[in-house]
């Protein structure tokens, strides 16, 4: 097995051995704090020397550390690696590309290259936009906020129980958007392509599945304090680090038809997705919330498949730079299995040592799991992460 073992008889990390993985991430931490300050992003103009198109690249590197009850292993890994880059075209519009590659180096993993995100946004109108392409689905605050910008290290359960169904993650299709009254309201709705619901079915244990009608969804936000940018889309933070003031309250719908999966049915059946949000920051103090549902509507209603879910999340900036993290969440995946409802508590604290673009977190998570026999799961997390 992969990993760095300690000799503690139970497996589990002795104080010395926490100590030395803390003293290497903040080894890490003192080599950026006295390197050259970190530098605005540059823009680069095409060759053409017109500056019709322009380039902004950007980098983003998550090294992780994760001790974890099941596999006993202690196990250091590139959590995420994003290779990225936008700019303007031709005055219509923006564009942007980001290429990941996850998990390099994590126990038990297979890292695979993928495309991310890859689109267009064309500048209609005032607050009318069209996005075409790759990127992020419109479907609550939390799938819409960058991993580099979330308040604990990972997103919610019922975020990852979503994505199954393909409603909360990146997928292609049209989206039209925009935020007006100032930034006040935010609208976002589109057609996409299930990209996340359809498999090959490779195995006995993934079965084919396909989705032939449209996947559509909508999201409305209103901010009651501080307006969100006027041009932007999916740009939330988990925490501003003691800036501003707001109040946010979102909610989404979304639905598909035409789905397929042998497991459940063997006509085709439809899915759709409700989902409630609130953010809120002042001064210190970070708090958020979101509740989601959905329903796989098969013809015989004793065999619809029903989940839900939700988390509640906070944050408190005791000294300048660094902050107090806490969530509880829970998920039921199915109505069918009753042995499934997850029930986890994270607490942690992030160190901002230049806002988000350079930033050390740490977690513990209690994870308290429905099943006949009770499994000893719980994980305990140190990031670093860099990104521009």
């Amino acid at each position: 097995m992969k990993g760095i073992y300690c000799s503690h008889k139970s497996h589990k990390p002795g104080i010395k051995f926490l100590v030395s993985v803390v003293g290497i991430m903040l080894a890490i931490l003192g080599f950026f704090l006295t390197a050259i300050p970190l530098q605005a992003q540059s823009q680069y103009v095409t060759p053409d020397g017109e500056g019709d198109i322009t380039f902004t690249p950007g980098l983003r590197i998550q090294t992780r550390y994760e001790y974890n009850e099941i596999d006993k292993n202690n196990d250091f890994f590139i959590r995420r690696l994003r290779m990225k880059g936008g700019g303007n075209f031709f005055g219509l519009g923006k564009y942007y590309f980001e290429v990941k590659l996850d998990n390099v180096g994590r126990f038990n993993k297979t890292p695979k290259a993928q495309v991310e995100n890859a689109w267009l946004n064309f500048n209609l109108a005032k607050d009318i936009n069209l996005r075409a392409g790759l990127y992020d689905f419109v479907f609550s605050r939390d799938a819409l906020t960058s991993d580099s910008k979330l308040l604990l290290m990972d997103r919610s359960l019922i975020k990852g129980a979503l994505t199954v169904l393909g409603f909360a993650d990146n997928t292609v299709g049209l989206l039209l958007h925009g935020r007006p009254l100032g930034g006040h309201l935010s609208y976002g709705f589109g057609v996409f392509d299930n990209v996340q619901f359809e498999t090959l079915g490779i195995d006995t244990t993934q079965l084919a599945r396909s989705s032939n009608g449209a996947l559509t969804s909508g999201r409305l936000v209103y901010d009651f304090l501080d307006p969100a940018k006027p041009d932007g889309y999916g740009d939330y933070w988990g925490s501003y680090i003691g800036e501003g003031q707001r109040l946010s309250i979102g909610g989404n719908a979304a639905y598909l038809t035409e789905a397929e999966d042998p497991r459940i049915s063997d006509k085709s059946f439809s899915i759709y997705a409700l989902g409630v949000d609130l953010f809120f920051n002042m001064g210190p103090f970070t708090a958020q919330a979101e509740y989601d549902m959905y329903t796989q509507d098969t013809d015989a209603d004793s065999s619809d498949i029903d989940g839900s879910g939700f988390y509640v999340q906070a944050g408190y900036l005791f000294l300048p730079k660094v902050e107090f993290v806490v969530r509880y969440q829970e998920v039921d995946p199915s109505n069918i299995d009753l042995f499934d409802k997850l029930k986890w508590t994270s607490i942690g604290f992030n160190y901002y040592i230049h806002s988000q673009k350079l930033k050390l977190a740490v977690d513990y998570t209690f994870k308290k799991e429905e099943g006949t026999k009770e499994i000893d799961n719980n994980i305990f997390q140190v990031q670093l992460q860099f990104d521009f």
